[in-house]
Parts: structure tokens; C-alpha cells; sequence
């Protein structure tokens, strides 16, 4: 009797043990949602171009005719993510979202969001001189109503894990056509603080 209990309690331990060599070597997915990437944040005026709005609870953006007249700039902790997420390569990152808080819409329409690969100070940051931004849009959703949007940034973090990985990157809202809408900013009342959320791969 004693030799059988042995043999089953041996064949357990030698499953145990080859499911736990085994789990060593998978990579499991993650996903992490946080606010506190978000370093700063602010919006800036091509009708009042050297003013700064760092402070404000609301990031405008705001186009006439095809052309923005309002941006609004958000900088991002790339360390933190690659800290949590243990990510050293963009080819680890499956996915990113952007979500953030419509929170007036005076002429509904379209917002991109564009890659910027340093960081800015919020409470500098003007019109005049401002950096120059990827003229190319990561994503363009259309926006009606207040509420929470969400942009695709998979191609923003990628680019900020390729181009910079210790440095803070920025994303820049831009809209298109003639549109103006005001996003909660990170100091919004209400805390509808803008956010991202990353996926990595499963290997």
C-alpha cells in the first residue's frame, strides 16, 4: 500500500514540477490601464499665441476650414509603461488605447491624434515655436456627444518604444474640417483624467 501512494504521490510531483519548467518559459499577455502615465498636459492657441493653458480643465482643440486654430498636447512616462509591463521591444505590444473624456462639443467632427517623441513643459508650452509633430495621424475617430472616446495608439507606443524609450512622448489632438471640442484635462473636476490602456503579446 505504501509503495502505491508513493508512485502516485511521485507522478504527481513530476507533473507538477514539468507544468511549472514549463510555465517558466511562457510569456503570459498583460494588460494594464493607468492615469498616472499621464506626465502633463495642455492645449495652445493660434489666436493667442503666446499664452499658456497648462492649468485649464479643459484641452481645446479647434479647426477652421481644414486648419487647427487649437491643439491640445498630452506627455506620456514611457519608463513607467516598460517598468509595469516589463516591455523591452514594440514588437511586445499588442494593442493601445487612448480613452478620453469629451467634455464640450460646440461643432462636432474629427479628432487625430498625432506622435510627438519628447515631452514638453505644461506650463510653457505656447503657439508660438511649438514642436513639430509626425504629420502623419495614428487614428481619427468622429466625435458627436460628450462622453468617453477611445483612439487606437497601438502605432503611438510603438513609435515611442522604438524612437525613445527613456524619454516621455507626446500625443497631440488635432481636428480636422471645421470642428472644436473640449477634452477633461488631468486637473478636470470631475476626474475624468485621460488615460491609456496597453496590451502586450502572448508568446
Amino acid at each position: 500500500m505504501l509503495e502505491v501512494f508513493s508512485l502516485k504521490y511521485l507522478s504527481k510531483l513530476g507533473c507538477a514540477l514539468a507544468c511549472a519548467v514549463l510555465l517558466m518559459g511562457a510569456t503570459f499577455a498583460m494588460s494594464w490601464s493607468s492615469e498616472k502615465m499621464l506626465m502633463g498636459d495642455s492645449y495652445i492657441d493660434k489666436g493667442a499665441e503666446e499664452e499658456n493653458f497648462g492649468t485649464d480643465e479643459i484641452l481645446w482643440v479647434s479647426s477652421e476650414e481644414g486648419e487647427p486654430v487649437m491643439e491640445s498636447w498630452l506627455y506620456f512616462d514611457t519608463f513607467l509603461m516598460q517598468d509595469v509591463l516589463g516591455v523591452e521591444s514594440s514588437d511586445e505590444i499588442d494593442s493601445a488605447t487612448l480613452k478620453i473624456y469629451a467634455k464640450e462639443v460646440e461643432t462636432p467632427g474629427e479628432v487625430e491624434i498625432h506622435f510627438y517623441n519628447e515631452g514638453f513643459f505644461e506650463d510653457t508650452i505656447v503657439w508660438e515655436g511649438k514642436p513639430d509633430y509626425d504629420e502623419e495621424a495614428d487614428d481619427i475617430i468622429e466625435i458627436d456627444e460628450e462622453g468617453w472616446y477611445e483612439f487606437d495608439a497601438t502605432e503611438t507606443v510603438k513609435k515611442a518604444i522604438e524612437e525613445c524609450p527613456d524619454c516621455p512622448f507626446s500625443v497631440v489632438l488635432v481636428a480636422a474640417g471645421d470642428t472644436s471640442i473640449g477634452f477633461a484635462s488631468k486637473e478636470d473636476a470631475d476626474g475624468n483624467v485621460p488615460q491609456f490602456t496597453i496590451t502586450t503579446i502572448e508568446e
